[in-house]
């Protein structure tokens, strides 16, 4: 039995499946990208099935739905294989979520992430 309840992007938890358009999975989640400072959700990074060491970024703008069960995307085949590689080196620190990554034109919400007080 699936669980087709939507959830909000704070609740992604680690391994969640991500998938297609036509709902093959691709991959499963690594890490939540977003501002909890700011409740801003940039997307995820993903690992892609197969290939361990080839994780990739999937932007919030192409993410359909988010279930306990699984990450929805509007992704076909082709595009899953050219979205942008997972780069360590562009990094911010992100309080209590996980890592906001200064990739793809993404700009930093504010001098700090950490939550007031």
């Amino acid at each position: 039995m699936t669980d087709s309840t939507s959830i909000a992007w704070r609740a992604i938890v680690y391994d969640t499946p991500v998938h297609t358009a036509a709902g093959r999975r691709f991959g499963a989640v690594r890490e939540v990208l977003g501002s909890d400072a700011e409740d801003v959700f940039h997307g995820v990074r993903v690992a892609i099935d197969g290939k361990p060491r080839d994780d990739v970024i999937v932007a919030a703008d192409r993410i359909t739905g988010l279930t306990a069960d699984a990450v929805s995307t509007d992704l076909t085949d082709p595009e899953v294989g050219s979205l942008p590689r997972y780069d360590e080196e562009a990094t911010y620190h992100l309080a209590s979520v996980g890592w906001l990554r200064k990739h793809l034109g993404w700009v930093r919400d504010r001098t700090s992430d950490e939550e007031p007080g």
